[in-house]
């Protein structure tokens, strides 16, 4: 928990004094987080990663790709309807948490759950009566599609983001790690109780719809258990006009953050559908393996990006800016170095890897793995220029990338998709990070010098008022 504003005294270079304390306070938090959440995801990540290839040799790709294909439909509708109220929660709630305000942040809360509700409702809705025609696309076997609209109630548990703001911004990330653990666990012994007791994919996919629903169950139940025991719980209401005015910006910053997180989701879920629908539901199965692969090796340090958004967001409300710009230059040295070293082993061992971990049938596609991961490791060096433009109320900023990395990942992908197969979707996920990372880099330096320029300018002005009112008292005393 943060102790309040820093004093204002500087020393010399922007930075004050109180902040550097804080600053040290930041480090410790964000190591032993990023130690917790980083040692759950990279175990059960790779549990997650298991259990694909268990389903994969035990039932087939054709099973797995089915399995995947109705998750995938799920997790788009829930992406693109869903607001990332947790990103709200951070960004406004460390305003107020600064402040003292609690009535304010029960009232934040109540906000942001509401909308997430509403939100499930249409997700639900939509997905449900869509599902028809999915069955057509995705050639769903019967038993599936008539299980699918009970599987698409599996959105509220998926996406709990308003529990997922409360809980980082309080420091309980332990919460956050043991439902990623408790989800791969309980989709693993699902798999293999299917497995063990002759079933098929319709017994996979009520094992991951299990497995969502007790692990968000443990999600939401954790959560009302800290708002009880901070004496925070919320008051739903749906005068979202009334409520939203006393939190200025903040619908403009929902529908900006939304958009902007939501677009690389619904393009990796999207991908699996698209994949799916074209070139059938082994080959998506193939592509969501070296998605997950990829993302196995890079979401421990990605992770950290969210880590950094509750204090990003503290040191913004103090006007800081110069702590943010000394983590990222630290962040980006240090990420850097290590991943070279990383990528340079990672790649010399891959096709061995791939083969071991998935048979000889996907070393085929050692390409796509290549391709995947290249651009995921990019996407690892910028971790934390994401949190710091949303600190920085660039939730716009931050869509306006997002929209030109997909229209570069869309121009390269689809018209290769036919001639090129799998490849293509590599080439167009490397296109996008690529100018990801290259935008972010070129706007993200402009931005912190404009804000650390405007900082340091009211300081200035504060410091010649103090001194000018310094030297009247001493003048005229009587004045005061």
């Amino acid at each position: 928990m943060s102790d309040g504003a820093a004093s204002p005294a500087a020393d010399g270079t922007g930075q004050a004094e109180g902040a550097r304390v804080d600053l040290g306070e930041l480090y410790r938090r964000f190591l032993k987080n990023a130690g917790m959440i980083i040692g759950s995801r990279v175990i059960f990540g790779l549990l997650n990663l298991g259990t694909n290839v268990l389903v994969a040799r035990a039932f087939g790709l054709g099973e797995l790709g089915v399995v995947l294909l109705l998750q995938s439909y799920a997790r788009l509708f829930s992406e693109i309807v869903k607001f990332q109220s947790w990103q709200a929660v951070l960004r406004f709630g460390a305003i107020l948490e600064e402040k003292a305000d609690w009535p304010g942040f029960r009232r934040l809360i109540g906000f942001t759950l509401s909308i997430d509700l509403v939100s499930f409702a249409i997700a639900i809705g939509g997905a449900i009566a869509f599902i028809p025609w999915a069955q057509d696309w995705f050639d769903w076997p019967p038993e599936v599609a008539a299980l699918a609209p009970l599987y698409m109630l599996s959105i509220i548990f998926i996406t709990h983001a308003t529990p997922n703001g409360v809980l980082r911004l309080f420091d309980r990330v332990d919460v956050v790690a043991l439902q990623f653990a408790s989800n791969a666990v309980l989709r693993f012994l699902g798999v293999v109780i299917a497995w063990a007791m002759g079933g098929g994919v319709l017994e996979i996919v009520i094992a991951w719809f299990v497995a969502s629903v007790l692990s968000g169950v443990f999600v939401y139940t954790a959560t009302i258990a800290e708002l009880r025991r901070r004496r925070l719980m919320p008051r739903l209401t749906l005068r979202w006009r009334r409520d939203a005015a006393e939190f200025p910006g903040v619908w403009r910053y929902l529908w900006m953050s939304n958009l902007a997180s939501a677009a690389p989701l619904v393009v990796n879920y999207g991908t699996v559908l698209v994949v799916g629908a074209q070139l059938g539901a082994a080959s998506a199965a193939i592509f969501d393996i070296a998605r997950q692969f990829a993302a196995a090796l890079s979401r421990p340090t990605r992770l950290l990006g969210p880590l950094l958004f509750p204090e990003f967001s503290r040191l913004a409300a103090r006007d800081d800016w110069v702590s943010i710009r000394r983590i990222l230059k630290k962040q980006l040295a240090l990420t850097g170095m290590a991943l070279a070293v990383f990528a340079a082993v990672l790649f010399a061992v891959l096709p061995f890897a791939v083969e071991f971990l998935f048979g000889r049938e996907l070393v085929d596609e050692i390409w796509l793995f290549n391709l995947l991961i290249a651009g995921s490791l990019l996407r690892v060096l910028g971790f934390a220029l994401e949190p710091a433009f949303l600190s920085a109320n660039k939730a716009g900023t931050l869509l306006v990338i997002q929209l030109i990395a997909t229209a570069v990942f869309v121009a390269i992908a689809l018209p290769l998709l036919g001639p090129m197969g799998l490849v293509a979707i590599g080439l167009g996920m490397l296109g996008f990070h690529v100018v990801y990372f290259a935008l972010f880099m070129v706007i993200g330096r402009r931005l912190l010098k404009k804000r650390i320029r405007r900082s340091r300018a009211a300081e200035a002005a504060a410091q010649r008022e103090a001194e000018a009112h310094a030297e009247l008292v001493e003048e005229r005393p009587g004045l005061v």
